[in-house]
């Protein structure tokens, strides 16, 4: 990876339990296959999910918690 690259895309979503279930639906291609969680961010933390998109790129879905 060149430094100053973009890392991943990230989507803020109020319902991530729902949009992983949508996302299940969907038939998306897991990057993740369980919702993740990171306590450390914000003041409750964070939970999230990665999908591959349709040139590989990762694209995250999160909720701040």
């Amino acid at each position: 990876m060149t430094t100053g690259a973009i890392n991943h895309w990230a989507f803020d979503t109020p319902d991530i339990e729902a949009a992983f279930a949508n996302a299940k639906e969907l038939g998306l291609n897991f990057k993740d296959t369980e919702l993740q969680s990171i306590p450390s961010f914000w003041d409750n933390g964070i939970r999230f999910f990665n999908v591959y998109g349709p040139n590989g790129e990762t694209i995250e879905f999160c909720q701040i918690v």
